[in-house]
């Protein structure tokens, strides 16, 4: 069975490299990404609020866009319970059977019967439920939008005995155990913050940046941090610009009520001058405007919420 290894490595400069391996039956290590450096936590208000929240014996819903470092933050919060000594159990969307083995084998819970004979999901996710009655443990699930309902009615049937769990999702459906969690919505990280991010990318890869180069690229990151790190690669491989993947845009309002303002202004000004063609004018544009704005508004907008 392949496992996977994290190692982290420190540099002369004190930042961490980190690389992670899968390692087969064989003993074999195989690289699953480049190497990325990580310096800290650039979400530590969240992470005290979630570290601090299940220590209350309360479970929360993190959702955000992808690449938004819900991943990332998941792993400094197992990481920060870890070090007080709490046992955390971490895992990934898949079948329920592969998932409940890999619970079982964080927690040390037997997977086969006293006959010798392997549990099923149902029997292993029961050990598990009684297990964790007697035993804190702290159950992280990343990706929890991929859930399978089987195992959203299990963490359901686990958060209702007082299980604390912590569900990271990109567009959670609005139903069962998502209804019930509080939640969290991670905002987009800030410009401050990106173009850090951005500039520790481009020292990796030993790419020299201007301040105005850095700028442009911002734009097509948003607040999105992976984003950040991707378009440095792009940089780096001269790839042409795409289209910015981020939802982050600017508030239009403001602009459409000054054009609205102007054209009454324009109104008042063909009265005073006693030109009907100007009044109308302005008067035509005015209402144009005010439609328009209202058209805008009743489109549907895409939105992190649940189920949308």
């Amino acid at each position: 069975m392949t496992r996977l290894e994290k190692h982290t490595r420190t540099l002369k400069d004190g930042t961490q490299r980190v690389y992670r391996y899968a390692v087969g039956t064989d003993g074999e290590r195989r690289s699953l990404n480049e190497s990325t450096v990580s310096t800290a936590c650039y979400r530590s208000t969240e992470k005290r609020r979630i570290v601090a929240a299940l220590q209350a014996n309360s479970s929360l819903l993190i959702v955000g866009e992808a690449g938004g470092g819900k991943t990332t933050l998941s792993e400094f919060v197992a990481e920060e319970l870890e070090l007080l000594g709490f046992t955390v159990v971490t895992v990934k969307p898949s079948t329920a059977k592969q998932m409940v083995v890999a619970i079982a084998l964080q927690l040390g819970v037997d997977a086969e019967s006293l006959e010798g004979k392997a549990l099923t999901a149902m029997q292993l996710m029961q050990a598990i439920a009684d297990y964790l009655q007697d035993n804190l443990a702290f159950l992280i699930c990343d990706d929890a939008h991929r859930l399978q309902v089987q195992v959203r009615c299990w963490l359901e049937r686990l958060h209702e005995l007082g299980q604390p769990l912590l569900l990271l999702a990109t567009h959670p459906p609005a139903r069962d155990i998502f209804l019930k969690l509080p939640r969290i919505e991670l905002e987009p990280l800030s410009d401050r913050i990106i173009r850090q991010i951005m500039k520790e990318a481009a020292t990796e890869l030993e790419l020299e940046l201007s301040t105005a180069q850095l700028a442009h690229l911002q734009q097509r990151a948003g607040g999105n941090p992976m984003l950040a790190a991707r378009v440095i690669r792009e940089e780096y491989l001269g790839l042409d610009d795409p289209s910015p993947d981020h939802r982050q845009w600017i508030d239009g309002t403001p602009l459409l009520i000054a054009g609205l303002m102007t054209f009454t202004i324009l109104r008042f000004i063909g009265l005073g001058l006693n030109s009907t063609s100007l009044y109308l004018f302005g008067g035509i544009l005015a209402v144009a405007v005010g439609i328009f704005r209202l058209i805008l508004y009743s489109l549907p907008r895409k939105s992190g919420r649940l189920g949308q």
